[in-house]
């Protein structure tokens, strides 16, 4: 490509993204202005496939733009300012700016990290643990940063015992000489509208061709003749916009098939998975819909009333299955009713609509005085797909380092060694990858120590080899338009011309 082409398009492209970052929202000043400014021409770019343009310009020996997430307009303007032999004007947020501002709101978030790594390790909490104060002093000495507290399972009681158990464990390393470096923070997971199979009798085992009737009630009526089983739904009103030829996903996808019949009282399905041999459906077991958009709120009123509970222990309150930017401006509102303005706000992104909502997600996470997202991947790999699943894991992280804001990794993160105390192959090379993010959640296990402590090491060895990302940009996956959902602004500020 010749270089006067390159200029052509290196100059077309900033155009473009130009015109994107000027529509940041009013009500947005300052440096969340300028993050909101990066994060919207970083969407705009992301919408051409500018692959060749990259391999053109490293051939030249210039930058390819595979690292521009940070300072999208800065990056390129210095690539057009060499192409034409001029000086570069100076956009912002420059690298250095970008960077300040995305270590800011990781420590405003998660604390500071252990020394030697960027990236904080999250540990869920056992309540039923014999030693809970124990417990969270080997989770400490191991490497824990952020505690995670779930609100779905026990009671306010307990989410209180296991608050106090992590400063009781502090204290007692600091009195033994051995203190954590930083301030554990506590994360508290709301529960949010999961829905799920119901409590019912008996046993049912089913398999690839077998159907089973969902109930549009929360629990199972007195026994009729059906040869179909039946099991209840635990949120019943949310049935009512299932269609026909909808997909079902049961227990993390162990059972899948098609609704093929509806009635006043049903929904009829027929399976397609598990396949070879029968296997046992339990209560309390998630339902997924994937690629429907259900009537729940992401906070519920139960969750309202929990954040009383926790409004003396957490840090840091996540919110589950959210769907857009109003969910996020609820919790913080209730939050300010409680007084509770300082506290962070996690959005758990783990639905199709979410992923699909993210910049404008993130645009209101700016609002807020900490705020980060989490990649779910249990319910979101559902939602959207094995296929899809790293595609849309790699685009989260991407658009949320754009807004310089922090990304949690979760997930089955070295769920073998928590659980059985030896990895598997697989789940060490993602923990790996996991230095892309700002923190990594482990959940609970008998061998959860080990993985914290695996994971500590591991983290800080990747912390020397690696910086988050660096690729070449092909279209990003398809994200519907936000431009409905952003306001109008004067163009970004830079000097010179």
């Amino acid at each position: 490509m010749e270089r006067d082409e390159l200029l052509r398009r290196v100059r077309e492209l900033q155009d473009e993204v130009l015109r994107a970052a000027s529509r940041v929202p009013t009500s947005l000043t300052g440096d969340a202005a300028a993050s909101a400014a990066n994060l919207l021409a970083y969407r705009a770019l992301r919408t051409r496939d500018i692959a060749a343009l990259q391999v053109a310009l490293a051939d030249l020996g210039l930058s390819s733009l595979g690292r521009l997430e940070p300072n999208v307009l800065d990056s390129l303007e210095h690539v057009r300012a060499w192409l034409s032999g001029e000086e570069p004007r100076a956009f912002l947020p420059g690298r250095e700016q970008a960077l300040r501002l995305q270590e800011q709101r990781a420590v405003r978030l998660f604390g500071r990290p252990r020394p030697g790594r960027t990236t904080r390790i999250m540990v869920t909490l056992d309540h039923a643990s014999p030693e809970p104060v124990l417990d969270a002093m080997r989770l400490l000495r191991a490497g824990m940063d952020v505690a995670r507290i779930n609100a779905a399972h026990g009671r306010p009681g307990d989410w209180h015992a296991l608050a106090e158990s992590v400063r009781h464990a502090e204290l007692e390393l600091e009195r033994q000489g051995t203190p954590p470096p930083r301030r554990c923070h506590i994360l508290f997971d709301l529960s949010g509208p999961r829905l799920r199979i119901a409590p019912f009798e008996g046993e049912l085992r089913l398999g690839a061709g077998d159907r089973l009737r969902l109930l549009r009630t929360p629990s199972l009526p007195p026994a009729i003749a059906d040869p179909i089983p039946a099991v209840p739904c635990s949120h019943p009103g949310a049935l009512a916009v299932v269609p026909i030829g909808q997909p079902v996903a049961i227990d993390d996808g162990k059972f899948s098939g098609t609704v093929v019949a509806l009635d006043a009282d049903s929904l009829e399905i027929l399976l397609e998975a598990p396949t070879g041999r029968r296997r046992r459906l339990r209560p309390e077991k998630g339902l997924n819909f994937p690629g429907l958009t259900l009537p729940l709120p992401a906070l519920t009123g139960e969750d309202i009333a929990s954040l009383d509970a926790a409004a003396s222990f957490a840090d840091i309150f996540s919110l589950s299955f959210v769907h857009g930017p109003a969910d996020i401006a609820g919790l913080a509102a209730e939050l300010d009713r409680r007084g509770l303005h300082d506290r962070g706000i996690i959005a758990k992104i783990e639905t199709r609509a979410a992923a699909h909502r993210l910049t404008p997600i993130l645009l209101e996470g700016l609002r807020h005085s900490a705020f980060g997202v989490m990649i779910a991947r249990g319910d979101l790999a559902i939602e959207v797909g094995w296929d899809d699943l790293a595609l849309y894991q790699d685009a989260i992280l991407c658009l949320a380092e754009a807004a310089h804001l922090p990304v949690i990794w979760a997930t089955q993160v070295l769920e073998t060694l928590a659980r059985h105390g030896m990895p598997a192959r697989p789940e060490v090379t993602d923990a790996a990858a996991a230095t892309r993010a700002d923190c990594v959640m482990l959940n609970k296990g008998p061998h959860v120590v080990a993985a914290v402590s695996f994971l500590d090491r591991l983290l800080t060895a990747e912390h020397r080899n690696r910086e988050k990302k660096r690729e070449l940009f092909r279209e990003f996956i398809a994200l519907e338009d936000d431009s409905s959902s952003v306001e109008p602004a004067p163009p970004p500020v830079f000097h010179g011309c």
